[in-house]
């Protein structure tokens, strides 16, 4: 799995809470993997919303990317960029059935990570794993673990369920596709529940919306060329003033 599909697939991770919380969460991540770089992720939960940060170097400058996902709208997840004060689109399609029973989940074992209690359980899809370690002292939060496959991730939570897996991840580890070597890992370095201000959950007044939605599903029936020409003009957007 290429570096920059694991970043994605962690930006728009955070997703889709189908479970009522009781109260606020804020949550930091440290993501260690990417070059030689630590990057933190913040994450924000409110009311079935979700806010994601995450401080990043791109283009030779330091920028924060953030991802809001609303249960307004529960197939989108809104890309901020503070640069140019915009706002993208990014559309979750679906997948066949196919791919979707494609996925598989193991549980390895009991294990502590840190301070908390955990389940660790192994996942697997199209040559790609994953592992993923579950504390269920933590409130239990359903993420977008494919970014693009709604039937994916229908079925993961079904085969959570099936295996009784609650509660937060507290470490996660993507592997490169074919081996077992680390390509990126999130490890929980900060768990409180306070109370978040609803502003975080809002696009900016004075963000105007970026003609270029990315939609994966259109991504797929690309050429190669085009694909990249796509993705080329898209960090171009990060990169303007």
């Amino acid at each position: 799995m290429p570096i920059k599909n694991i970043l994605l697939l962690f930006v728009l991770s955070f997703s889709l809470l189908k479970n009522s919380i009781a109260s606020d969460i804020y949550a930091e991540y440290k993501m260690t993997g990417i070059g030689d770089k630590v990057f933190t992720s913040k994450m924000f939960v409110k009311d079935g919303n979700m806010r994601s940060e995450v401080d990043m170097n791109m283009a030779g400058r330091d920028m924060t990317m953030v991802s809001l996902h609303l249960k307004s709208k529960p197939d989108v997840t809104i890309m901020l960029n503070s640069m140019t004060k915009t706002y993208s689109e990014v559309k979750l399609g679906g997948a066949t059935k196919s791919e979707a029973d494609d996925f598989s989940i193991e549980v390895i074992g009991e294990e502590k990570v840190e301070q908390y209690n955990c389940t660790h359980v192994r996942m697997k899809s199209k040559g790609n794993a994953w592992d993923v370690w579950l504390c269920k002292d933590l409130p239990t939060i359903d993420f977008t673990y494919e970014k693009d496959d709604a039937a994916a991730n229908n079925k993961i939570v079904e085969l959570m369920k099936s295996k009784n897996l609650k509660g937060m991840p507290v470490k996660m580890v993507f592997y490169k596709t074919g081996t077992n070597s680390p390509a990126m890992t999130m490890l929980l370095t900060k768990y409180e529940a306070r109370d978040l201000d609803a502003a975080l959950f809002t696009i900016p007044a004075d963000y105007t919306k970026n003609e270029m939605d990315f939609d994966p599903a259109k991504m797929k029936n690309m050429s190669p060329e085009d694909r990249k020409a796509m993705m080329q003009k898209m960090m171009e957007q990060y990169k303007k003033h």
